[in-house]
């Protein structure tokens, strides 16, 4: 769907023009009563959203799975290189975005603030350019590079907002952040004019906060600079190889800028301002009448220089206040791609506002990553590793020379000879985790990005020589099981995020499913491909769940693949044989299925050459169990509930999953539905759990998806520093709870498919591609989450699944919901082709060949999956087509029959045919003929002559007081509205439809609610 040329107000101008016109005919020729409209959506930016915004929400470990959301509450703006703010001691991996405080802890303390932090990892990374500001000479380490006496701080002196983190320490001084894309600002208001002390060490970063990570970094991998006058800080710090010892090899570099707004204070005590190991501690000038000290620092990974120019292009002059409120606004506009009314009213109840902080706080985290790692210019660190990949993780700093590149470097032409770019180079792309939730959310509500991500990631492929796995900085790494880079390509094109070069990035995909030898900068893109395709499986020498993702690897390139144009994959060299190799090895997964119990097993070695390993019960599961990882791949759910069982099997295995009765009126505990990596039961903290819920779908009991959603809804999350079940991944956990908020998940990520649960809110508006998509229900979902109908633009759907194209191209989508359990859905397979019934009535049964008076046709197309098809209808009589048109509302069309000229009398026999929109969908099916007998024309009447007319004589003079008023003279009265051939009624209401119309073009001007 293209993005509308014409403004949001101009639209609306034209919609309530041709409301006003369909009143005035509905109303005035219709003498029945009409529902009401659903209510117009509010224009995209005009709600405040920000105020539902809690960045602390994840920064704290939650207490049943035992994992934080590894959240950063720094200030950023979407997808900003910058993410400014704490660093704090972590305990393991909890921490690895910077921040861990308990939820009931009333203070804490910082080792150091920096401007680097990824959102929500299970590893650590970044926290570049370290600092503290300070009110004595003591430094931020010691002289090893270690962090020593932290600033201490009470939680209620902090505060953090979208674009923003502020917190007064202890010591009495106030530290306020905000960003842009590249930069960071800062202002720091000390207790008094002697104590501006400020001290910065390039040797820390994210592994500092970890006794047995931190102090590692050489001081000949660093530098530092400061100018004459204290006034420029510039040099070059080190992010850490990410997530060691299973990541990346390699650590990148970050460089800075710093320019402040006061210089040094003369008469400095000794060892002051100058630079010592790679640290410093300054003292600023400060007066009794100022004792602020702002700070404006660009960054980059190529050079100094390119971190000034993107300091002097976003911020070259700001105060802190200009870019807090540039940030607040640039988020704010994001924010409003999703407008929830009840956002917008006033008096909110506590429930409302905790229910919208959680939703608009997820779809923040949602909107956080991937982040630019290009700079102004365009250009970036390669991910092209010269010489030889070192063998052990360096720690002490040492960062390997690389090309710089740049966006210009990588234009391409596509299929249809045209030449595409791209903006933005982006980096954060934790693929393992995205492709199962990010990846489509950004898709749908930020395709740009999207479209950008997937060509930095092929960019990332042609640089290091293969599609990453992992990517942080300029660097890959392999964390996680599984090529999925895939998955995520498929994911992005299939919900929308097409603009990227699709020739390169089949010919990767295409690399990555057969080239054993494929790899990135020495990470493989499939371990032991010879093995998996000999044997059917991997071995228990590996986790049982690495079989999954492979499953799912395959799959994504098979539907990457499979979606694109032919001319792509004949560039690219894609063959027939080679997507059936795709096909087969993604079905692998009956050899992974205890025909016995039904589960997911793993296996050892063959002893036989063509035969099946020893079962092994009991395998490893990474980070998760068999029961959780049972439903990871959806992409075959009809065929794995068969191969198990059957539904009434798997509706057993969900309920104990979830700890539900068959009536479904648990109320689950958190505990039950987010026990850790080792629990039985469902553990939403965590990727592998994320489609489960929606299984109940395919085994016929929908209603255990609305109400199973609905409770981890309800019971998941909170909006505290302990409510994210588990860690963010970079945006993954988040995107699930804004899916599972408005009723919808990519189920099968590689697929454009959507399950389908009953929404969160009673009045939504998306906006998909510039256009409004209204989601709406009858009644409060709070506590009436089954769904008893679903209308998609007036007409009955009956599937639980629809088609992203179906979400795209909707104006409303309406639930009418329950609070005991339905059968909608329940019989109706959630995907797949439904058959059709095609029926055919004429107004007549006879037709006079070329007669003004034809035959009418009126046709009704009904499908046995409730919903109403979309496609078109064909009259055809033989060869000939008598006539066609898109089926109708409610699958009811009427169509003309055009007969041809050159049709001789007789009978003929017409049938109706119905063409599906979607053959994958909805199957074709045919009418009945039907008889029409064709009579020839009437022969014609010989033309009259024309008769002499009387000559007039005078009216007789009696007659005037009998005249006729016409109802043409001005003298008509009400007894004539007769003569006008409509009703009273009927022209009250046409007149009340013209002023329909001017109030359609007056609403214009008028805000839907006024703001607070």
């Amino acid at each position: 769907m293209s993005i509308r040329k014409d403004s949001r107000p101009a639209r609306r101008l034209k919609t309530g023009l041709a409301a006003g016109l369909v009143a005035a005919l509905a109303y005035s020729l219709i003498p029945t009563a009409i529902a009401p409209a659903t209510a117009a959506p509010a224009d995209n930016g005009e709600l405040e959203l920000t105020q539902f915004v809690n960045p602390l929400m994840g920064t704290a470990v939650s207490t049943t799975s035992g994992y934080a959301g590894n959240v950063s509450p720094g200030a950023k703006v979407p997808f900003g290189m910058v993410t400014f703010g704490p660093d704090m001691a972590r305990t393991n991996y909890n921490g690895a975005g910077g921040y861990l405080l308990s939820p009931t802890a009333e203070g804490g303390a910082f080792n150091f603030f920096s401007l680097t932090h990824i959102n929500g990892p299970g590893c650590p990374g970044q926290g570049t350019v370290g600092f503290l500001p300070r009110t004595d000479a003591t430094s931020v380490t010691n002289a090893n590079g270690i962090p020593q006496f932290p600033a201490t701080y009470k939680v209620a002196n902090e505060s953090a907002a979208p674009g923003e983190y502020n917190v007064t320490l202890d010591n009495g001084i106030k530290v306020e952040f905000s960003a842009t894309e590249r930069t960071g600002a800062a202002q720091f208001t000390y207790p008094d004019a002697n104590s501006g002390f400020f001290s910065l060490d390039t040797r820390l970063n994210g592994t500092s906060n970890m006794s047995s990570t931190r102090g590692e970094i050489k001081t000949e991998n660093v530098s530092l600079e400061i100018s004459e006058n204290g006034r420029v800080l510039s040099g070059k710090t080190v992010a850490p190889a990410f997530c060691t010892p299973w990541g990346t090899k390699f650590a990148s570099n970050v460089y800075f800028h710093a320019e402040f707004d006061k210089a040094f204070k003369d008469g400095i005590e000794p060892n002051l301002n100058e630079v010592v190991n790679g640290s410093t501690v300054l003292q600023y000038n400060l007066t009794e009448e100022d004792t602020t000290l702002n700070m404006r620092v660009g960054i980059s990974s190529v050079s100094v220089e390119n971190a000034k120019l993107n300091l002097d292009t976003e911020n070259p002059d700001s105060s802190i206040e200009e870019v807090r409120d540039a940030a607040k606004a640039t988020w704010n506009e994001r924010l409003n791609n999703i407008q929830v009314d009840k956002a917008g009213e006033e008096n909110l109840s506590a429930q409302d506002r905790e229910d919208l902080t959680k939703f608009y706080t997820q779809v923040y985290r949602g909107l956080g990553s991937p982040t630019i790692y290009s700079d102004v210019n365009g250009d970036f660190r390669s991910m092209e590793a010269k010489g030889d990949h070192p063998n052990a993780v360096s720690i002490d700093g040492y960062v390997e020379e690389r090309p710089v590149a740049n966006i210009a470097d990588y234009d391409y032409t596509k299929v249809d000879g045209s030449k595409g770019s791209y903006g933005t180079h982006y980096s954060g792309l934790s693929f393992w985790d995205s492709y199962r939730s990010q990846a489509q959310l950004l898709s749908i509500f930020a395709p740009d990005v999207a479209s950008e991500v997937a060509q930095s990631t092929i960019v990332d492929g042609l640089q290091c020589g293969a599609l990453p796995h992992w990517v942080d900085a300029s660097d890959d790494s392999t964390p996680m099981s599984g090529d999925n880079a895939l998955p995520v390509l498929a994911g992005k094109y299939a919900f929308g995020a097409t603009d990227f070069d699709l020739v390169s990035a089949a010919k990767l995909v295409k690399q990555s499913a057969f080239d054993p030898e494929s790899n990135c900068n020495g990470n493989k893109s499939f371990w032991g491909m010879e093995d998996f395709e000999k044997l059917g499986y991997f071995t228990t020498s590996d986790h049982a769940s690495a079989n999954i993702e492979r499953y799912n690897s395959d799959f994504g390139a098979l539907s990457f693949l499979r979606s694109v144009p032919q001319e792509v994959r004949d560039a690219a060299g894609v063959t027939q044989a080679e997507l059936d190799k795709l096909e087969e090895r993604s079905n692998f997964w009956t050899n992974m299925i205890d025909p016995e119990t039904g589960k997911f097993i793993g296996r050892e070695a063959p002893t036989e050459e063509g035969q099946l390993g020893e079962i092994v019960q009991n395998p490893s599961f990474h980070e998760s169990t068999e029961p959780n990882y049972f439903w990871t791949f959806a992409q075959v759910w009809e065929d794995l509930i068969d191969t198990t069982g059957g539904n009434e099997k798997a509706i057993e295995r969900l309920n104990a999953l979830f700890s539900m009765d068959d009536n479904l009126t648990n109320k689950p505990t958190l505990a039950e539905f987010n026990g850790g990596e080792s629990s039985q039961k469902i553990y939403i903290g965590n990727e592998p759990s994320y489609q489960a819920p929606y299984a109940y779908n395919w085994a016929g009991k929908p209603a255990g998806t609305q109400y199973v959603i609905s409770e981890l809804r309800k019971t998941g999350f909170h909006s505290g520093r302990d409510g994210m079940p588990g860690n963010d991944d970079l945006g993954a956990q988040s995107a699930w709870y804004v899916f599972a908020a408005l009723g919808f998940f990519p189920v099968s990520s590689s697929e454009a498919g959507l399950a389908i649960n009953s929404p969160m809110f009673q009045n939504t508006t998306l906006w998909i591609d510039g256009e409004p998509v209204r989601l709406t229900t009858d009644i409060d979902p709070t506590n009436a989450p089954f769904i008893k109908n679903m209308q998609i633009d007036g007409q009955d759907y009956g599937r639980s699944w629809m088609s992203a194209d179906t979400l795209k191209s909707a104006k409303n989508i309406s639930f009418t919901l329950s609070d005991a359990p339905t059968e909608w859905a329940a019989d109706t397979a959630p995907r797949g082709v439904a058959e059709t019934t095609t029926s055919l009535e004429l107004s007549a049964t006879t037709a006079e060949i070329g007669s003004k008076d034809g035959v009418t046709a009126t046709v009704t197309v009904s499908s046995a999956d409730k919903t109403a098809p979309k496609g078109t209808v064909e009259l055809r009589s033989g060869d000939q087509v008598l006539g066609s048109a898109p089926v109708g509302a409610n699958g009811i069309t009427t169509i003309p029959v055009d007969l041809p000229a050159d049709a001789v009398a007789g009978l003929i026999e017409i049938t109706a045919v119905y063409v599906s929109a979607d053959a994958s969908f909805w199957a074709e099916s045919s009418s009945a003929a039907v008889e029409l007998e064709l009579t020839a024309p009437a022969t014609p009447k010989p033309e009259e002559t024309e008769k002499p007319k009387p000559e007039e004589t005078e009216k007789p003079k009696d007659d005037e007081d009998s005249e006729v008023t016409t109802p043409g003279d001005s003298d008509k009265g009400d007894d004539d509205l007769a003569q006008t051939g409509l009703s009273d009624s009927a022209l009250i209401f046409l007149a009340a439809g013209v002023l329909a119309i001017m109030v359609g073009g007056a609403l214009v001007v008028i805000r839907r609610r006024s703001m607070n």
